[in-house]
Formats: C-alpha cells, sequence, structure tokens
C-alpha cells in the first residue's frame, strides 16, 4: 500500500513496511477470533437445538453479514460527520456501549 504524503507541495510516496501492516493486522485477532467463535456456536444452536437446516442456519448467518456490510459504510460517513468535543469517534463508542451490552447480555 502507498500513501502519498503532502511535504511542501512535493508529493513523497511511502510503501507501509510488513511490521507495520501487521500491526494492523494483529489489532482485530481479538474481535474477529470473538466473532468466529460466536458464529459457530450459534451454528452449532440453530441445528442441533432449534432444529432447523444447515442451510437455513447458514443463510440466517448470511444475512446478518450483509446487513452489516451494507451498514458499516453508512455508520463510518455518520462516523466522519460528527462533530463533538470527544472528537468524531468517542460520542458513537460511548453511546454504543449500552445498546450493546444489553445485546450481548440477551445472547448469553
Amino acid at each position: 500500500m502507498c500513501s502519498p504524503i503532502r511535504n511542501n507541495s512535493i508529493d513523497i510516496t511511502q510503501k507501509l513496511k510488513l511490521t507495520t501492516k501487521l500491526a494492523y493486522g494483529a489489532g482485530d485477532l481479538g474481535p474477529a477470533i470473538t466473532s468466529s467463535i460466536f458464529t459457530f456456536f450459534t451454528m452449532v444452536f440453530l441445528t442441533n437445538v432449534a432444529g432447523i437446516s444447515a442451510g437455513l442456519a447458514g443463510t440466517i448467518l448470511l444475512i446478518g453479514k450483509i446487513s452489516d456490510a451494507a451498514s458499516d459504510p453508512v455508520i463510518g460517513f455518520l462516523t466522519d460527520k460528527t462533530k463533538s468535543t470527544w472528537g468524531r469517534r468517542l460520542p458513537w463508542i460511548f453511546y454504543g456501549t449500552v445498546p450493546f451490552g444489553i445485546s450481548f447480555f440477551c445472547y448469553g
């Protein structure tokens, strides 16, 4: 990946080092592993406990992933436009903790 940097009206292109790329990727390891475990056990629950077919259970999870893919750019756009003394993202994180906590509690 190249990122242009403006320095006194001169365009300088720098490549990211592999260690920097790995560091950015490692930051998402925790949530990704947690999400994978949750999805695995949800699939087991839907097929073994709820008794629905594996195809239907996969379709249910696919609908969730598609809605996530559609909502992420919208939320990103909204957070980019947020003007707050706390910054652009912190109000969304702060106010999102309560609904997230409630939904997480309801899953358990």
